[in-house]
């Protein structure tokens, strides 16, 4: 025995339509009005530097690596005394209004060119405080 006036199935059209606002809805969730919303500054996150420190050949250059991911962008500075070199490695975002960034994860070579030559300077890392082991090419 059927049940008369209910309808167990939606109907096609009212499927394909749910399916079409759900999509239209979905597309929607990253886009923003550029004229109205301003450009926000890149924003910067100190991270610890857990790599390879390496110091060229001319004294000067420390380099290492960090991870980024599709917008964002690695970067190394520095703060140096007679006696330390401090780095800071951070990371920015530099994603744009609407922008969508590519979901991937490379490494970033980041250097920082030194005032003088090291010496017996000891390099360290302003993220943890801790001394930095530095390898030469």
């Amino acid at each position: 025995m059927r049940p008369t006036g209910v309808n167990r199935c939606p109907r096609p059209a009212a499927a394909l339509a749910v399916i079409v606002v759900t999509s239209l809805a979905l597309t929607a969730c990253g886009s923003v009005d550029r004229a109205a919303t301003p450009e926000s500054p890149p924003s910067a996150a100190i991270q610890p530097i857990t790599r390879v420190v390496v110091l060229a050949s001319d004294g000067q250059t420390v380099t290492t690596v960090i991870p980024v991911g599709g917008c964002q962008k690695g970067q190394l500075t520095g703060a140096e005394t007679g006696t330390t070199v401090q780095l800071r490695l951070s990371l920015a975002a530099h994603q744009k209004s609407g922008e969508v960034c590519a979901a991937y994860i490379k490494l970033d070579h980041v250097s920082y060119k030194l005032r003088t030559s090291l010496d017996n300077r000891t390099i360290m890392d302003e993220a943890t405080g801790k001394p930095l082991s530095i390898s030469k090419p």
